[in-house]
């Protein structure tokens, strides 16, 4: 079981416009900072990935990272947005699934509020939006 959910994990992004931004071609730049939850963390949550970046300080990958989100966003079965000086601030969206393959794309940019902060936060698991919602509050 634990040697299936880490292959789940590997490929749990794949196929999404977001998928490169976890890899080391990323994650190893002094301005990201990567979170993965893995083991006892992902079960006692209904999860089997739980990935987070913040990109702050680099406009030029702050953009790459909006433009893959607005991308897989467009096929999200839900989604909440919100926009702040003309830009996308937040956005929660539910790429669709079942059971341990739902999918969510969580994104919050900083600028508009004066900050060149970008997060990027994917989540698959047997969850509930109403439950990643209140997993990330």
């Amino acid at each position: 079981m634990t040697a299936f959910i880490c292959v789940i994990q590997a490929y749990a992004q794949n196929g999404l416009n977001i998928a490169p931004f976890f890899s080391p071609e990323y994650t190893a730049r002094p301005e990201v900072t990567m979170l993965s939850l893995k083991g006892d963390k992902l079960h006692e949550r209904n999860l089997t990935c739980y990935r987070s970046i913040s990109v702050e300080g680099n406009p030029a990958v702050a953009d790459k990272i909006t433009a893959a989100v607005l991308k897989d966003s467009a096929d999200a079965r839900s989604k909440e947005v919100s926009y702040k000086k003309g830009e996308l601030y937040f956005g929660f969206y539910f790429l669709g699934g079942s059971d341990w393959h739902r999918r969510y794309i969580l994104y919050l940019n900083r600028r508009p509020a004066g900050k060149e902060k970008v997060t990027l936060i994917f989540i698959e698991g047997n969850v509930g939006e109403n439950t990643v919602k209140n997993m990330i509050r």
